[in-house]
């Protein structure tokens, strides 16, 4: 039986990210987790480019990794997707990267972590 599902939201509804970069969320503690449900959408990517989002974790919180089904790579424009990233380590994010000469997206990632059970 899974563990009971708590809220997350890593991206507010309708965050705007400008700009060729990497973005990347302050890392949540995530100890007593073992899994993360998450969807993300994205709108319209407006400039060209590319977009991709990931998870990570880390144990330390400086060194980064993506997490065990942690690629999500792009939904597509004005399409939602749920990934299930497993949780392993101690803190957790999303990061996004936008490519070309000036992409500008909104976008949001929101969903439950699932907590361990003893």
């Amino acid at each position: 039986m899974a563990g009971e599902l708590v809220p997350l939201v890593l991206i507010p509804r309708y965050t705007t990210l400008a700009g060729a970069a990497t973005f990347t969320t302050i890392g949540m503690e995530v100890t007593d987790y073992e899994a993360a449900l998450v969807n993300v959408w994205r709108g319209p990517l407006s400039g060209g480019g590319t977009f991709a989002a990931s998870f990570e974790e880390s144990s330390d919180g400086v060194t980064w990794a993506t997490c065990t089904n942690g690629t999500g790579g792009d939904p597509g424009s004005e399409t939602e997707v749920q990934y299930n990233p497993t949780l392993k380590r101690r803190w957790f994010r999303i990061k996004v990267v936008l490519t070309g000469t000036n992409p500008v997206v909104t976008l949001w990632a929101l969903g439950f972590l699932q907590m361990r059970e003893s």
